[in-house]
Order: structure tokens, then sequence, then C-alpha cells
């Protein structure tokens, strides 16, 4: 019996292996007190009645995978995705979705195919182009949260309860420095304007956003800064953001990988609400909240 560590994480979503940097599971049962003069002494009764599931995911933020191999030797060193069939390098074994770095002698063919791992974001990518002008930033952020509608009823299975989303409310926040002879983006009367919110080139999102706030800080030991707040009118684009939210998949978190069995969680969720972020020194990072709908299953490794 060996206690869990960290580093044997495994996160899967839609039958693909996610990396990730955390996850925290929760567990939550509605109670309802039922006492009355049958109930001895001092005490209450309660009945316990369906429980809300939940998680969070914390994430790298990565480029899309590289192009499909379905042929050839794998590159030592190099960290690829099986897109088909199983890759066998040694005694290692890599089946249909897992993440492995190579150890240069795992072979691609027709039946057993590849896609290198994509890169990091780094915040060095990033960008802002609101109204046709380039806006100069430090900071990124990008909120998703959908309006979460409780559609739990008796045919929901076993004590869980079921989420529908609907519509989701989209925010971004930005700082940049001050500059002494450019207009700030909010002033009176703001309105919409297109935008493209890049944490690189390929990963963003395209749409219209309108400013909501600002605030300006100056302090006499460092360089003047702006925050500004935007909403997003209608439904921007997103492109290779993370995973997609609003729509229900099958998951999997492995803690523990046993002979046969797992020490594991695995059901069906829907993510209702994302934030990507950005700084200008470091790598983006990706935050989920996970809503589980129906049964969770619990196994322990054998």
């Amino acid at each position: 019996m060996g206690k869990v560590i960290g580093k044997d994480l495994e996160f899967w979503w839609d039958g693909v292996e996610v990396p990730i940097i955390s996850e925290n599971l929760s567990v939550q049962f509605d109670t309802n007190e039922n006492t009355d003069s049958a109930t001895p002494g001092t005490g209450k009764d309660y009945d316990v009645l369906k429980a809300a599931r939940t998680f969070q995911i914390e994430a790298n933020l990565y480029e899309s995978d590289g192009a499909e191999i379905a042929t050839g030797t794998l590159t030592e060193g190099v960290r690829y995705r099986v897109t088909a069939g199983t890759i066998t390098e040694g005694a290692n074994t890599y089946t249909l979705g897992m993440i492995f770095e190579s150890d240069g002698t795992g072979t691609a063919s027709a039946s057993n195919k590849v896609k290198p791992l994509g890169s990091k974001v780094n915040g060095k990518s990033m960008s802002l182009n609101f109204n046709s002008a380039v806006i100069p930033v430090t900071d990124i952020e990008f909120n998703l949260k959908y309006d979460e509608l409780d559609s739990t009823d008796s045919s929901t299975v076993g004590d869980s309860k079921e989420t529908e989303v609907s519509r989701a409310d989209r925010e971004t926040k930005i700082t940049g420095i001050v500059r002494d002879t450019v207009a700030d983006l909010l002033n009176t009367n703001p309105v919409a304007r297109n935008t493209s919110l890049q944490f690189s080139p390929t990963v963003k999102i395209d749409g219209q956003m309108i400013p909501i706030a600002k605030n300006v800080v100056d302090a006499v030991k460092d360089v003047a800064k702006i925050d500004y707040s935007f909403k997003w009118i209608g439904l921007p684009t997103e492109t290779n953001l993370g995973l997609p939210a609003g729509v229900v998949k099958p998951f999997k978190i492995i803690l523990k990988r046993g002979a046969t069995q797992n020490k594991e969680y695995l059901g069906n969720a829907v993510i209702t609400a994302k934030s990507a972020k950005s700084n200008i020194n470091s790598s983006a990072t990706i935050n989920y909240t996970l809503s589980i709908n129906g049964e969770l299953t619990e196994n322990a490794a054998n």
C-alpha cells in the first residue's frame, strides 16, 4: 500500500491525455434537517440528498500538437501524443491518447501514429490589437463563465446532481504601462471595437470587446501602470484556447496506475468556467472549473 505522489498524476479529457499542473476534486452532499419529536435529547436528524461533484484543473497553456507522424523512427527526447494504435519502446507500451517522451526506439506506422506535443505558450508571444491599433501590455487575462442550471431530476443516475449550461460571460483584463502621448482606451461613452487578443499568434480570441473599467496607478519608485477591464460582445472566436467549455465529455483523473486497475476517478463532466492568463515574464496558464454530471466512479489501484 503506497502513498500517492503528484508525479504520477494524469488527466484525460474525451479520450486524450492533457498535461496539467494540478487537480482539486470536491464532493459536497446536500443535507436536509428533519428533526422532530422522535429525535432524542438535544440531537438533530438529517437526510443526505444529492451531491455536487466538481473539480478544478490548473494547466500550462499549449500550442496545438504538431503534424501527425505515420512512418519512421521517433526522435529521442521529443514528447509525443499517440493518435492511433500503440507505440512500444522497450518495456513501455503507450496506448491511444497517451503522452510520452521517446527514447528514440519507437516506430510510427500507418496503424501506429503520433503527433509531437505542442510547445508551452510563453508570455513574450502575447499581443492585443484593439480597434486596429496594437496595444502594448504586460499582462493579459481571459475569463469565461457559463450560467449554470441545476437540471437534476428523477432520471438523474445515482446520488449526483446534473448541470446544464446556458449563456457565458466573457471578460478580459489587461495591464499596460502608461504612455504620456497616448490617450486612454476608456474615457467617455465607450463602444465595442474589433479585437484580437493573442496569447500567441495561433492561440487567440477574436471578436468585439467594449472597455468597462480602468485603474491607473503611479508610484514614485515604479513606472505608471493602467489596468483595463473589457466585456466581449456576442460570441467571439476561440482558436486553440485549451479545452472547449460548455460541452459534456468523458474524463478520467488518474492518481496512480496499478497493474490492471488504477487509483482514479472517472465520469462525465462539463467545463463551466475557464481562465487563461499570461505575463510578459512567465509562461501562460489556464484554469478550468468542471461540474461532474451523473455518477462518479472511484477506483482503487491493484
